[in-house]
């Protein structure tokens, strides 16, 4: 698959099949999120996959903890943000409201605004960094992130990354029994999606360039 094409056409999909993802396929896209670049070679990124039963178990685990502190999807930030950046969240929340409208009750969102959630998908990612590293370091992660989304897409796989999850890591690294030096920053939904979900048949839309681009010449 071209490279571009890739980044053009991938998309989060909210809606899996219940098709297992072998493990070979698994571990062939892991050989792409290893190969991305990182300062000085550190390759601070791990991964932790989770399927079948013991992925059962988390999401019964989730679901509870969720229920209980009904914490809602949001960026996180200390301050309310610019209108340029709410905007851009309303569009997309705008887009997405008929798409679950048309699925009633069978959809089944990790939080109840409709954002991604890894507990119809048969694989979940947790994705962490050791507590030794500063912060800057989350960029590297980033980038091997992106590797493995675009070597699923290649693969005719769908992800979904999920930030929420950290406001349940204490959960999640109990249930997984994760040393305390690791620090949980995101969850990737993986498998293969549902084509005839609605939540599926929509696209977030992207700024042009000049939203996003500042030039000194």
């Amino acid at each position: 698959m071209d490279v571009f094409a890739a980044m053009s056409d991938r998309q989060s999909a909210r809606a899996y099949l219940p098709k297992p993802v072998a493990r070979a396929d698994i571990e062939d896209i892991f050989k792409y999120a290893g190969q991305a670049p990182s300062a000085i070679n550190v390759q601070p990124w791990e991964y932790v996959i989770v399927y079948g039963k013991e992925k059962d178990r988390l999401v019964q685990r989730l679901k509870k903890a969720q229920a209980e502190r009904k914490i809602t999807c949001g960026p996180g930030t200390e301050n309310p943000l610019p209108d340029i950046f709410k905007n851009r969240s309303r569009r997309a929340s705008a887009a997405m409201a008929p798409r679950i409208a048309e699925m009633g009750q069978e959809f089944n969102p990790f939080v109840e605004d409709g954002s991604c959630s890894f507990y119809g998908a048969p694989v979940a990612i947790i994705v962490a960094i050791d507590r030794l590293f500063p912060k800057i370091r989350y960029l590297d992660v980033g980038l091997s992130v992106s590797y493995l989304l675009l070597a699923a897409h290649a693969r005719d796989l769908a992800t979904c990354p999920i930030g929420l999850v950290t406001a349940y890591a204490h959960d999640i690294a109990e249930a997984l029994d994760l040393p305390e030096n690791k620090e949980i920053i995101l969850s990737i939904a993986l498998g293969y999606a549902d084509p005839q979900s609605p939540i599926n048949r929509f696209k977030t839309e992207r700024e042009n360039l000049d939203a996003f681009c500042f030039w000194y010449e």
